[in-house]
């Protein structure tokens, strides 16, 4: 029944027979709804079928050699394609789609495809595996899966619904499996070497649904087929993943190669983890996750580099404390990884039991914006934050975040154990009075302090150039100006070497809301004084201001002008004589009508008439 006549025939009747599924007789109507939509290719060799080797697909029937036999029949087609009609096929022992292992000249199975007729949640095409072992191995490469179930009616010890693995070529796979389901393995598919969709699918009650690791032997070419770049080309898309401990794990050596992956777009309910593993060059975007028990959602435990995790809902349940167990972080970049060029942005974290972000090692060049953090640290420990950095953290940028307060009072949000230095916090939103703690916080880092306002932003030690904004609530402002001011200066550090200080000051002069402008000024690092004010009452010197540029008693000595402008006043509005005395102005109409200059003895307005046009 193997030669290309007798399957012909057989298909022939498959289509305009009876096809006995269960041991029930199908109505013509049925038999149309359920046959594949083309039997014979193009190019007129058939698409072959279990049936069309003896399988029964009613459940109770081993298909096993059935199925074995129309895949081997492949073998020899131009268009390999099994297709799986609706039924239950019972299976007992590993399936094996060969490829070089079993080859003969022009015979293997590359491309090859099997094809049934599911679509993410429906099974009508299900292959129940009954043994404590692989369910297919598969060796063909640039092979697809499309519509199969895969089964078993109970998880055991080393069960795998499909095992990817070459035997030659070893690192070249490129499996693509599509709206397919698998349900109550240890491992739904575990995969050996580079190049993997899997995109529509469900896993559920698996302990991992994607084990991903690269080939210890075998591995043949050079360049792109080798480390450190062979280990690339993951696209995970539109899976729902449900009641899985893990549901993506990338493991194996050398882990930190991992790169490329495009993890998106997935549903993980009731399960541990979404990933696990060696991560680089990569994304993880727009997946939601709930509950994930377990120590983190996420995790890094190697790479850890060119890394974006964007738009993200993960975290508990809201329930009843206790009767979940939340995450234990959202993303945690274990102590393997020291985590560099990584973006962390747009995603909603929420219940978690410690941690929402947690780095074990030093980072550097890492950016945290625009997330939320909601219900986090439920575990109330003093250990936790929502950003945690086990060590130093160099050039963070930590902008734009919403961030709820720690349950441990003492605890702030963001959480150094190092040093943060070259970083930005600014701009976040969080409800604590604090946002830092650090082990130390370098000069060169711009952190805001206080919540809700810009009320203190400034350098911990401002030096040479650098800005400090300080509000009247803080040192550095007289303690009267309580109307509100700030304080923007340059400063060196007693000791720390030459240079001036000095800077504006802004301060409140009365509750009409006047302000008025400190100009400070010093020759050294400890003769810092105000140098003269400019405000409401004009240009005053301080009365402890001896130099040249004024004093209490002598004012102002001596100015050096490129040009004075006086203001312009007529008869009508001159001031009274003895208002200012000693004043100079100048009288738009003061002298028949014309301009002229005047001033005040105290008793009135003396004119000094203008000589004649110059040139």
């Amino acid at each position: 029944m193997t030669d290309r006549i007798n399957r012909r025939m057989m298909i022939r009747s498959a289509a305009a027979g009876v096809v006995g599924v269960g041991g029930l007789a199908m109505s013509e109507a049925a038999r149309a709804e359920s046959a594949p939509p083309s039997l014979v290719d193009a190019d007129g060799s058939p698409v072959l079928t279990p049936q069309q080797f003896g399988a029964v697909g009613d459940g109770e029937a081993d298909d096993t050699a059935a199925i074995q036999a129309a895949i081997n029949a492949a073998r020899s087609q131009l268009n390999k394609i099994v297709v799986l009609p609706p039924g239950q096929y019972k299976v007992t022992s590993t399936i094996a789609v060969g490829d070089h292992e079993y080859e003969s000249p022009g015979e293997h199975l590359n491309r090859f495809v099997l094809r049934g007729y599911g679509m993410f949640g429906e099974e009508p095409s299900k292959i129940i595996f009954h043994h404590d072992g692989v369910g297919i191995r598969w060796e063909a490469s640039l092979g697809g899966i499309h519509g199969v179930a895969f089964d078993a009616p109970q998880k055991t010890a080393n069960n795998v619904a499909l095992h990817v693995a070459r035997t030659a070529n070893t690192d070249d796979t490129d499996v693509t499996i599509v709206e397919c389901s698998f349900l109550r393995f240890q491992r739904a598919i575990e995969s050996v070497g580079r190049g993997f969709l899997f995109t529509k699918n469900k896993v559920a009650v698996c302990t991992t649904g994607i084990a991903i690791s690269w080939p210890t032997e075998g591995v043949q070419g050079s360049g792109v087929h080798v480390l450190p770049y062979g280990l690339r080309k993951w696209l995970i898309t539109d899976n729902h993943f449900h009641s899985n401990f893990d549901a993506i794990v990338f493991n194996g050596a050398p882990d930190g190669d991992f790169r490329g992956a495009v993890i998106s777009n997935n549903l993980l309910d009731i399960g541990r983890r979404l990933f696990k593993g060696s991560l680089t060059n990569s994304t993880i975007s727009g997946n939601v996750i709930e509950n994930g028990t377990g120590n983190a959602i996420i995790q890094i435990d190697a790479g850890g580099h060119n890394l974006t995790v964007t738009g993200n809902v993960i975290g508990g349940f809201d329930t009843t404390p206790g009767a979940w167990d939340p995450p234990r972080y959202a993303i945690h970049f274990t102590s393997g990884v020291s985590a560099k060029n990584v973006t962390i942005s747009a995603n909603s974290f929420n219940w978690i039991g410690g941690s929402a972000i947690r780095f074990d090692q030093s980072a550097d060049k890492v950016s945290i914006t625009d997330n939320s953090f909601d219900h986090w640290n439920l575990s109330n420990s003093s250990t936790h934050a929502a950003v945690l950095v086990n060590a130093d953290a160099t050039r963070f940028a930590i902008l734009g975040n919403v961030i709820s307060a720690n349950p441990r009072p003492a605890g702030l949000p963001v959480r150094v154990t190092g040093k943060l230095s070259q970083s930005n916090v600014v701009g976040n939103v969080f409800e604590q009075e604090g946002l830092v703690a650090a082990g130390s916080i370098d000069a060169d880092s711009f952190v805001e302090f206080e919540p809700g306002r810009f009320t203190r932003l400034q350098l911990v030690a401002p030096k040479a150039a650098a800005m400090r904004v300080l509000s009247t609530a803080v040192d550095g402002i007289a303690a009267d100006d309580s109307y509100g001011g700030y304080l923007v200066e340059g400063a060196l550090p007693a000791g720390s070497g030459p240079g001036v200080k000095g800077g504006v000051e802004v301060v409140a002069v009365n509750a009409s809301g006047s302000a008025a402008t400190n100009l400070l000024c010093s020759t050294n690092s400890t003769n810092q004084i105000v140098s003269f004010q400019a405000g409401a009452a004009g240009l005053i010197p301080p009365v402890d201001n001896a130099r040249d540029i004024g004093s209490e008693d002598a004012r102002i000595r001596t100015v050096f002008a490129h040009a004075t402008r006086l203001h312009p006043y007529t008869v009508a509005t001159l001031p009274t004589a003895a208002e200012a005395p000693g004043a100079l102005i100048h009288v738009d109409d003061g002298h028949d009508g014309a301009p002229c200059m005047a001033m005040s003895d105290g008793r009135s307005w003396r004119r000094l008439p203008l000589g004649n046009a110059i040139g």
